[in-house]
Formats: structure tokens, sequence, C-alpha cells
């Protein structure tokens, strides 16, 4: 039996794609537009989570960033150039990842002990510890091959494996902290062990999707260009045939 898709599978593939990319490139404008909103807390982060202290250049990430997101949505959401901005979200992707882990590792990775302790995940303190010690690293290992464009799909779903599970821990804590201190849900802000410090849970939870969706789209075979090896197959660089 072929596993060639039909003219209508094709189509309905197609109008998935589409509805995707309009959703991501929707929620990169929210974020981008947020932080230009609240620039005071997004200085905050910048200072205190990516640690540049240095005036000039934290009011230069301040004043570009959030435009750079809210571009980039807009060229999702007009469709064009969609190789580009595919290998722009593998390149973003990977060095979300490669930020977060080596903010959770470094310099004290007892820290993000503690953090994945309030989950209540495991018990066991072995695995706990070995838990700890390895994600960061792990995440770190995924960014690197996406920015490099190595086994980029098992890499996406390695992700995505990790996303789905952590985001839906994110959130029982929210809902419990939430119903526990009479909190509108959205006024919630605790540190998650992202690696970006305390956040409030909506904003959190909305980059989290736009992570999912990312390592969603690289799935369907875009960010195939500028790869040293898409598929350790043999995969290298001729885009896919989809529209989306």
């Amino acid at each position: 039996m072929s596993l060639t898709p039909t003219g209508n599978q094709r189509r309905s593939l197609d109008r998935m794609a589409l509805g995707a990319r309009l959703l991501l490139g929707g929620l990169f404008i929210y974020l981008g537009a947020s932080k230009i909103l609240h620039p005071a807390e997004f200085l905050v982060f910048v200072r205190q989570q990516l640690m540049i202290v240095n005036p000039s250049l934290s009011g230069l990430i301040v004043a570009t960033a959030p435009w750079l997101e809210v571009l980039y949505g807009a060229l999702l959401v007009s469709g064009l150039t969609r190789d580009l901005a595919a290998v722009l979200a593998r390149w973003w992707l990977g060095a979300e990842f490669v930020f977060m882990g080596l903010h959770k590792a470094l310099p004290h990775p007892e820290a993000f002990l503690k953090l994945v302790q309030q989950y209540d995940m495991v018990s066991n303190p072995t695995l706990l510890n070995s838990i700890a010690a390895a994600l960061p690293w792990f995440e770190v290992y995924c960014g690197v091959l996406l920015l490099a464009g190595i086994a980029v799909r098992g890499t996406a779903i390695n992700l995505i494996a990790m996303l789905v599970p952590f985001t839906l821990l994110v959130l029982k804590r929210a809902l419990l902290i939430a119903a526990t201190s009479g909190k509108p849900f959205c006024a919630v802000k605790f540190d998650c062990g992202c690696g970006a410090g305390e956040v409030f849970i909506c904003h959190k939870l909305l980059e989290n999707t736009a992570l999912l969706l990312l390592a969603a789209w690289l799935l369907t075979g875009r960010g195939r260009q500028l790869c040293l090896r898409f598929s350790l197959r043999g995969e290298k660089g001729s885009p896919p045939a989809s529209t989306g």
C-alpha cells in the first residue's frame, strides 16, 4: 500500500500547516508586543536572568529584541520566505534550549534541583539528582543539534517529549497556587525552573506553546536549509514539497 498522501490528504495537511503557521505567528507577535508594552519587566529579565548588566547593551536588547519577535511573527503570518522562517525557527528553538540548559546547569545546579523538588515528581533521591544533573545538559545537547542542523526531526521529537509533560506540570502547580492563594490564574507568578526566573504563568504557557509549535513545524520537514545533516539517514538540504 502506498504511503504517499492523496490530493485530499495533501490539501488537509496544507490547511493544518497554514493554521499552525498563523497561530505561531500570532503568538510571536503577542510575545514581542507584551515586552514592548512592559519594557521595565523585560529589562529586569535581561539584567537578572541573562546577566547583562551593561546599561547600553541591556538597553539595546530591550529596544530591539521584542521588535524582532514581532517581525518574525509577521513574517510567519504573511507566508513570505517560509524556508527562511523555518531556518530561523530552528535556530531560535536551538538557542532557546541552549540558554535554558546552561542557565539551569551553571553556575548553581543545586538551585535547579530545588526547583525540580517543588513539583513532587519523584521521591527517590538518586533519581531526583540524576534528573537535575542530566536534564539541563540534554537540553543544551538538543539545542546544539538544532543550531547545527543535525538529526532535526529526532531532536524536535525529543523537545516535544520534554515540553509537553513539563508544561502540564507547570499548569498543575499554577492551578494549585491559584486555588490556595485566591489569585486570578494569570496573576500567578513563580519560578517554574525553565531558566527564566519568576514568570507570570499565562505568559509562560504561551511561550511553551510557541516552542511546541516550532518543534512540531520542524517535524514536517521544514528548516532543511543550512543543515549539516538534516537526517542521519542521509537527507540534507532539499526543501519539502509542502506549501504550508
